[in-house]
């Protein structure tokens, strides 16, 4: 990264916009930052690295501290960097968040932070801090402490990393080369171990308990072998052990499943001759009772067929009756059809009702409709006017209302006019009161001038000695000199009472051209408030013809401007009241007019519904006089006076007809269940001398009780058979979970074990845990191996600065319970000794601190990729070298150059201003602020 153009505005000491053209400066070589202290130097770098990184380089100048103190309000605050990295040009440009005048307005704003870098290939511009900082990582390839340490070297750093402790140094390396990741894969090391420590507590617990769990009965051959079983336990002979106790129990299972099947065969044929017995004796029963129930059968169905016979004459009784029965219910429908028509003429009178009701209604609404336009006409014809008043009120109103801006001009017209006469009296009186010091001025000048011309011949008169000749008359005796007064005032006296008389002349010019000028003002603001007063009220101050005017004063002003005043205020009031109740009076015209309208156009409407109502009316009177026609020449036709009595007839004889089916009926029924009776009784007889027969060939030849008794044996045999195999069921089944169980935690167990092993030894060597080696853990290693590069870096320079003298060195740990490694040593070559860096002089500890940072800037250039900076900046004062040092110094750092590399030094040791040509010189002015040139 090569800086090409640098502009600052408004930043640190820079008050206007200054533009730095670095590009003059070349490629190659040292160029000094000199000037004076507290100028601005180190702001310039500040500059660059807030514009990269929005950071300053020393990291302790951040947002509104950047904000020039001695700038315009007016001056924007921004930095601009046009930089070069590969070939390509860009250009940065960021300005912090600062206070500045709004545009439009009194008061502050504030500008908010931004950034915009710009690409020279015309690529579309990135905006927003955030994107700009990534663009320039990216561009870069450097954060900013790796750009801080590399390329821009910050004043107070460099002996920083020299001196810093053990744990000081380790905080550095761990932001500059991240080697916290380190750390960190130590820690996560560590919490693995861990934490496959408890998986394999966990799975020997598991295992122990699976073990604990098997079901082994007392007397099995391996049973304390069994029960020793734990963990710790070689799998392969736990699993034998358990293969042989599963084949014991199987076998042990399977006979007792065959004595149990051999038990509930016999069982099964017993139970089987058991119930051929016991179904021949329920034949018996069920033969006997089946018997009796044929004998009873035969009676009821005789006497069934008797009383069928009895109402063979009953069919044509029945169809005679039906026929009477019909004829009656159709001469019923007439009074069905009688009801039905005087529903219909009472529907019809009830409507005929309605209508009439909703045309007397329709009439009433259209009387109340013109009753309320008549209304609406009378009411309109007061408001008429109201348009007209309201709109005379309202000009009424903007007539008071710019009397009352006139009125509040003329009273302040009228205090201006009294500010005016009281300043003229206070100048006045100032004028008077210079005048009087005037004069007592004056009159001690003269006096003092007479008094100092009257004591002139005493004053010669001491200067005189005998022998000596009279300036004034030549004689050289002097009998009678002259005596000089004690009042007698001095050359300086009477000169201070000359000054004090001119300036007293001064100030007494000064109060009467003030007096002057407030006379006249007062009098130009008297005759402006008279041509105000007379032109907005000519019946208090116009003057008629021939008559003086009216004497003005502020008296009688106030006066006026009172009574003004209160009658304006008085008509005001008036007219307000009236304005509101004209716009009351336009609001109520025009709710009656659009009510009037309204009500007109639904007049035609209401009109029609009338006339329909009452042609509804008529037309329902004429139905309900034909329907009452009807009802009587129906009421003639039918045989009884009322549906009652027919109805009763005809119950009558359905009632005689209900009877007779019923008595057919039961007695068909009663023959029908007779003979179903008896034929179910003769199959079921029949059905069971088929059955007995059939049993008698299979009958048991042993008898009931025996066979009985040889059950109860068989049945006793079977339950414990049945029970010991479950027993043996309930041992052999968990104990092959069990076993399968194992065999897979086992398989785990195994796994575990070998990771347990390697990790743990992992987790050791990257902790500096490991028995009888160095306590060292990874990050220290790893940081150690980047001190040592460094020290390579380093004292190639040192030696070259010291002539061969000194050389650093890593101090490695005291002992292996040691954490330390990152002390730093010197060798001295001159007299072979090893001591701590602390010891250096001061101009030696300047010398390696700068060869250290040298070092490390290498070092955190190949750790970022080996990326290549074009520009390295130093902020040191070198003030602690001698003549010879400097040079050494001098040298080293041109060595740097080399490769078109570009160094810049800021100091101000002059020495340095005679050793390297090309400067940057920052002035610092007098009011305050900086300004910067470029010598090249």
């Amino acid at each position: 990264m090569r800086p090409l153009r640098l502009t600052l505005s408004a930043f640190g000491p820079y008050a206007a916009e200054t533009t730095l053209e670095l590009e003059k400066l070349g490629k190659g070589g040292l160029y000094l930052v000199t000037g004076d202290t507290g100028a601005g130097k180190t702001t310039l770098f500040d500059a660059i690295t807030y514009a990269l990184y929005d950071h300053s380089s020393g990291g302790v100048r951040e947002g509104a501290m950047l904000r020039s103190q001695y700038a315009d309000p007016k001056t924007p605050t921004f930095v601009e960097l046009e930089f070069e990295v590969n070939g390509a040009r860009y250009t940065v440009r960021r300005n912090p968040e600062y206070p500045r005048p709004k545009a439009r307005g009194e008061g502050f704003t504030t500008e908010k932070a931004d950034a915009t870098l710009t690409y020279a290939d015309g690529r579309p511009p990135v905006t927003k801090a955030r994107d700009v900082n990534a663009a320039v990582l990216d561009i870069l390839g450097l954060d900013y402490n790796q750009f801080c340490q590399i390329a821009m070297i910050a004043q107070g750093q460099f002996t920083k990393l020299l001196n810093a402790s053990t744990e000081e140094r380790s905080r550095i390396f761990r932001k500059l080369f991240r080697t916290q990741r380190y750390a960190k894969l130590q820690d996560r090391l560590q919490e693995e171990a861990s934490r496959l420590n408890q998986q394999r507590l966990a799975q020997n617990t598991q295992l122990d308990s699976l073990l604990a769990g098997l079901q082994v009965a007392p007397d099995d051959p391996d049973a304390d072998a069994l029960a020793a079983l734990c963990a710790q336990t070689e799998p392969a002979t736990a699993l034998t052990l358990l293969e042989g106790l599963l084949q014991r129990q199987q076998a042990a299972q399977e006979a007792a499943a065959a004595s149990l099947a051999d038990t509930e065969a016999r069982l099964d044929a017993i139970q089987q001759q058991l119930g051929a017995a016991r179904q021949a004796a329920q034949l018996a029963r069920q033969l006997a009772e089946q018997q009796a129930a044929l004998d009873a059968a035969r009676p009821a169905l005789d006497a069934a067929k008797a009383e069928s016979a009895r109402h063979a004459g009953d069919a044509a009784r029945l169809d005679a009756l039906t026929g009477q029965v019909t004829q009656a219910r159709t001469a019923l429908t007439a009074y069905d059809e009688l009801d039905a028509l005087c529903r219909e003429q009472k529907q019809a009178q009830d409507a005929a009702q309605l209508a009439g009701a909703l045309a007397a209604k329709r009439r009433t609404q259209l009387e109340a409709l013109d009753a309320s336009l008549a209304a609406a006409d009378t009411a309109l014809a007061v408001l008429v006017d109201a348009p007209t008043r309201q709109l005379a009120l309202q000009n009424q109103a903007a007539q008071l209302e710019a009397r009352s801006t006139a009125l509040d001009a003329l009273a302040q017209r009228l205090a201006d006019s009294q500010k005016q006469a009281r300043q003229a009296r206070r100048a006045q009186d100032a004028y008077r009161a210079a005048a009087a010091r005037q004069d007592e001025a004056r009159a001690r000048r003269d006096a003092l001038d007479r008094a100092f011309l009257d004591a002139q011949a005493g004053l010669l008169a001491q200067e005189l000695t005998e022998g000596a000749p009279c300036p004034v008359c030549g004689s050289t005796h002097h009998p009678a000199r002259a005596v000089l007064p004690r009042t007698a005032p001095t050359q300086v006296q009477v000169e201070q009472a000359r000054q004090a008389a001119e300036e007293a002349d001064r100030a007494a010019q000064t109060a009467s051209a003030a007096a002057q000028s407030a006379l006249a003002a007062a009098d130009e603001a008297r005759r402006s408030l008279r041509r105000d007063a007379e032109a907005l009220l000519p019946e208090r101050f116009a003057a008629p013809e021939g008559k003086p005017p009216v004497q003005l004063t502020f008296a009688l002003m106030n006066t006026v401007l009172s009574e003004e005043t209160a009658a304006l205020q008085a008509a005001h009031t008036d007219c307000t009241a009236s304005l509101r109740q004209a716009g009351a009076d336009c609001q109520r015209k025009a709710q009656l007019e659009a009510d009037r309208q309204a009500h007109t156009r639904q007049r035609p409407a209401l009109e029609q519904q009338v006339q329909e109502a009452d042609r509804t009316a008529a037309a329902q009177s004429a139905r309900v006089q034909a329907l009452e026609q009807q009802v009587l020449a129906k009421q003639k036709a039918l045989p009884y006076p009322q549906r009652a009595q027919a109805q009763a007839a005809l119950d009558l004889l359905e009632a005689d007809r209900t009877a007779l089916r019923a008595g057919m009926e039961q007695a068909e029924a009663a023959l029908r269940t007779a003979q179903q009776n008896y034929a179910a009784a003769k199959a079921a007889v029949d059905a069971l001398h088929s059955q007995q027969a059939a049993a008698q060939s299979s009958a048991p030849a042993q008898p009931p009780e025996t066979l009985r008794e040889a059950a109860a044996e068989l049945t006793a045999a079977r339950d414990a058979a049945r029970g010991q195999e479950k027993q043996l069921a309930a041992r052999l089944l968990p104990n092959r979970r069990i076993a399968e169980q194992y065999r897979t935690a086992a398989a785990q167990h195994a796994t575990l074990e070998q990771r347990v092993q390697w990790v743990g030894a992992l987790a050791a060597t990257a902790g500096g845990t490991l028995t009888s080696k160095q306590k060292i853990k990874l990050e220290a290693y790893i940081q150690m191996d980047y001190l040592d590069r460094i020290l390579r870096h380093a004292n190639l320079r040192l030696m070259q600065m010291t002539d061969a003298q000194y050389e650093l060195e890593r101090i490695g740990a005291e002992n292996q319970r040691s954490q330390s490694g990152l002390d730093l040593g010197v060798i001295d070559h001159y007299n072979g000794t090893r001591r701590s860096v602390k010891t250096l002089s001061g101009g030696e500890s300047f010398k390696a601190s700068l060869a250290l940072a040298l070092g490390l800037s290498d070092e955190v250039q190949s750790a970022a990729g080996g990326i290549r900076l074009d520009t390295l900046f130093l902020d040191e004062g070198f003030g602690s070298l001698d003549e010879e040092s400097l040079e050494q110094a001098i040298r080293v750092l041109a060595g740097l150059t080399e490769g078109d590399r570009l160094v810049g030094i800021i100091s101000h040791v002059g020495a340095l201003k005679d050793r390297i040509d090309r400067q940057v010189v920052v002035h610092k002015n007098r009011t305050g602020g900086s300004t910067v040139e470029l010598v090249v």
